[in-house]
């Protein structure tokens, strides 16, 4: 990203009055280029759609379309991950209260998640979560862990709820069982598999209501999203950010514990009154 921004500062005398505008919004707010269109960004800025194209062919650019797709790409293949993890953790004195430290930012990142999640959107999310008459949950690699603790508390919870497991679920039967009265799942974070996306991708055409955990605003799954959550941080660490994750799905949870008070109480009573001491110890 650092490359593109440094071509459009070298190139900036050269440019009339008009794309002066559209590059200094550019170097300041990179992310609207990723995330909205050619005519939604002239109107940010005040200018038309064509000054927004002529900025885009004057860095060598065909139309909006292919600087949009190098943006998406430069922000979310940054160098991730286990490297700066390391290096991260490696500056912190191992000697002096390092587990405080490292509980301290994971709590620092639940509040900062807090702090930008959109009521509107949790509330629509939580109604959705439990209004559906079933809900398929996908998650691989890196958000495979968050994807099972999700499907099975939210199983536990209200029932009609299946984790897709590649290895012995055939993907057309789950696909096919996606209609406007279900609701599709997506854990997807850096490195974006693309079964998870194109799985979204077609829950969103059958129909189903599509909610998505990432770490991006402009991360892929998000074309097919209805309400997209995003823990962020300025690498793309999947084990750093997996804490405020898991706090925002417990949040999820409860919601969805209070929305149906009378379905979940009828649930743990069945659960409760269901023995089979012969599975557990004393």
């Amino acid at each position: 990203m650092e490359e593109l921004k440094q071509k459009v500062q070298d190139e900036f005398d050269n440019f009339s009055k008009g794309l002066k505008k559209v590059a200094k919004y550019f170097l300041a707010n990179p992310e609207d280029f990723a995330m909205d269109s050619g005519v939604q960004v002239g109107q940010k800025i005040n200018v038309s759609e064509t000054t927004v194209i002529r900025f885009c062919h004057a860095l060598g650019y065909s139309g909006f379309s292919p600087l949009q797709r190098d943006i998406q790409s430069r922000l979310l293949n940054r160098k991730s991950s286990l490297v700066e993890y390391h290096s991260v953790k490696n500056k912190m004195d191992m000697d002096r209260d390092f587990s405080k430290k490292m509980m301290q930012k994971d709590a620092e990142l639940i509040l900062q998640t807090a702090e930008v999640l959109n009521e509107e959107e949790f509330n629509v999310a939580v109604e959705r979560l439990s209004q559906a008459e079933r809900i398929l949950v996908s998650g691989t690699r890196s958000s495979h862990a968050m994807a099972h603790w999700f499907s099975f508390a939210l199983e536990l919870i209200r029932g009609n709820v299946r984790m897709f497991r590649p290895d012995t679920d055939d993907i057309v039967l789950r696909m096919g069982e996606m209609n406007e009265n279900s609701t599709f799942v997506a854990f997807s974070f850096h490195r974006y598999a693309i079964e998870t996306i194109n799985m979204a991708r077609e829950a969103k055409l059958r129909g189903a209501f599509v909610i998505s955990f990432t770490d991006s605003e402009v991360a892929p799954i998000r074309e097919y999203t209805d309400v997209l959550f995003t823990v962020q941080l300025p690498i793309k660490s999947t084990l750093d950010v997996s804490p405020a994750v898991f706090s925002l799905m417990n949040s999820l949870l409860g919601g969805v514990v209070v929305k149906n008070s009378d379905q979940f109480m009828k649930r743990t009573k069945a659960y409760e009154n269901f023995h089979l001491d012969h599975f557990f110890g004393e």
